[in-house]
């Protein structure tokens, strides 16, 4: 009797192990057999210089829907690859990049952020490869393209609602031109670095005259560290009546502004900052279109 329940009890104890044969299964699995929309969508969550370099080389399959034309309606180069790219070593040539990715979406892209390094060559490759789609479009800090060549693309820019030329030496006539050109735009952000230094005075409403003048439907305006004075203020307040967000952050001609009119800003817009320290924790990041989710 003693003996029979010690091996009942050494089988209770040796029981075998459950599901090592699932595992076993799992890891031979072939992600090849997945649908393409479920693949698709999966590879849609990374980032560009990942689509373009490492998973593409996985299969075959991969590399076909990493040529799908759907999947580059998204051309984003800046979203967390700020460091990748531009910390050493600079480990690929990210203007020819971005040009396959161009060309891979036949031209039917809608978001477009090349922030830091498009040049005049690229931004006139983007606008004559598009179909006319691009609604929106990032070109912070790319200082080096002209006025020129901003012009010719803004006629290649129907639909276009939201533009960033922040950190650029744009003139105020090139803002007039994309205003015109551009008719349904709703964010425009044309931050500088230290002020814009007319060439004719210290005191400067020639960007508020363009923008109030062509741009009527702005939503958002972000002009931080700009000359304009109050009379220029005012004139974006009468001739854009939907604005909604204003930052004026470091726009020193506008310390001395009237309490009718700081009292006109506060009640008329919804987000409101006026010449006070930009603080990094409260930079406005709004896209009002947003990246498409596919």
């Amino acid at each position: 009797m003693f003996a029979s329940t010690t091996k009942r009890s050494s089988k209770t104890l040796m029981a075998p192990r459950v599901g090592t044969h699932v595992k076993r299964r799992l890891s031979r699995r072939d992600w090849t057999e997945l649908p393409g929309v479920v693949t698709a969508s999966i590879l849609s969550r990374l980032g560009d210089i990942e689509s373009l370099t490492v998973a593409e080389m996985v299969c075959k399959t991969w590399r076909e829907i990493c040529k799908d034309p759907m999947l580059w309606r998204t051309i984003d180069f800046m979203s967390n690859h700020t460091e990748f790219m531009f910390g050493p070593p600079l480990r690929y040539d990210i203007v020819k990049m971005c040009r396959r990715a161009i060309h891979r979406s036949s031209g039917s892209f809608v978001y477009v952020n090349v922030d830091y390094f498009c040049n005049n060559e690229l931004l006139k490759y983007i606008t004559n490869s598009s179909a006319g789609f691009i609604r929106h479009l990032s070109l912070f800090n790319c200082g080096i393209i002209t006025d020129e060549v901003l012009c010719e693309a803004a006629l290649r820019l129907p639909v276009l609602e939201e533009l960033d030329i922040s950190m650029c030496k744009f003139s105020s006539k090139a803002l007039q031109v994309v205003g015109r050109c551009c008719p349904l735009l709703k964010s425009f952000k044309f931050n500088t670095p230290n002020g814009r230094k007319s060439s004719r005075q210290y005191y400067s409403d020639e960007d508020a005259v363009a923008i109030s003048g062509t741009m009527h439907g702005l939503l958002l305006l972000e002009i931080r560290r700009n000359d304009l004075t109050c009379n220029g203020l005012e004139t974006i307040l009468d001739c854009c009546p939907q604005l909604e967000i204003l930052d004026l952050r470091k726009c020193k001609n506008l310390r001395y502004m009237s309490t009718d009119l700081e009292i006109r800003c506060v009640e008329r817009i919804k987000k409101l900052w006026l010449r006070g320290p930009i603080d990094p924790s409260s930079i406005s990041d709004l896209n009002l279109v947003g990246k498409p989710c596919y």
